[in-house]
């Protein structure tokens, strides 16, 4: 018999009331039984907190001011019980099995740290638009590109002591920084990678933080790639171009 582990789920959320009882719901759907789900809520204004009442029984919530979503992380860090921690945003959601099959392989293997499965981007809907292009974790690999979908990724709680919190000072590139910096302290056979296990779901829609600050991802993640490689990859500098491109065509600030 698998030991079961308390998994703590920490969702930051700041002005979210229409996606987040989509994926409070997710979690709630789950099929296995030790779950904590602490939303760290930046202050909204709109409706999340009427929502976040309705669930009372199924969510430990604050809602106060903080310095964004890296800080309101750390906070459910702190609060956190669970042995395992699940990083899931107030606009994406969890597949059936998901919490299940993370606990379930990180208790059966205590020597991994981190692990991750295949997602989906989703759309406002919530209809899937594609699959998030997902592959064995690489260091070198990571150099170039962020192949992991952060809503997919389960880390043993002990990770944060060792390496760290996020760092509050990114807005875009927070979990892509956190990767590198993991990669960096541990070997690769401490990653896990379920292929083929459809763990979340990744909400892609025009107001999306990614959508909204495209020129802010491309200099966040090339600052990250300068900082811990030296180098940064083709592909940042291309993307960089192309959207400055389409900005000054459209006149986007």
């Amino acid at each position: 018999m698998i030991k079961k582990t308390l998994v703590s789920i920490i969702t930051p959320s700041f002005n979210q009331g229409i996606f987040i009882e989509k994926t409070i719901k997710s979690v709630m759907r789950q099929d296995y039984p030790l779950i904590e789900h602490i939303i760290i809520d930046g202050g909204s204004s709109d409706n999340t907190i009427e929502i976040l009442n309705k669930y009372n029984d199924h969510v430990t919530w604050i809602s106060e001011p903080d310095r964004g979503q890296a800080d309101a992380v750390n906070k459910g860090v702190f609060i956190a019980k669970g042995e395992i921690i699940g990083w899931l945003n107030s606009d994406d959601t969890y597949n059936e099995g998901a919490i299940r099959n993370a606990a379930e392989y990180l208790s059966a293997n205590p020597e991994i740290v981190m692990l991750y499965g295949d997602a989906f981007h989703i759309d406002d809907d919530g209809k899937i638009i594609s699959d998030y292009p997902t592959e064995a974790f690489s260091l070198n690999r990571l150099a170039d590109t962020c192949f992991i979908c952060q809503p997919s990724v389960f880390l043993k709680k002990d990770v944060f002591e060792e390496v760290g919190l996020l760092d509050i000072g990114l807005q875009t590139c927070i979990d892509y920084e956190y990767w590198i910096r993991l990669g960096l302290h541990y070997s690769s056979n401490k990653f896990a990678y379920l292929k083929g296990a459809y763990l979340a779901n990744s909400r892609m829609y025009k107001e999306n933080k990614t959508s909204m600050m495209r020129r802010k991802v491309y200099q966040e993640a090339m600052k990250i790639q300068k900082k811990y490689f030296g180098r940064i990859s083709k592909m940042w500098i291309k993307g960089y171009i192309k959207e400055n491109i389409l900005r000054m065509k459209f006149k986007l600030h």
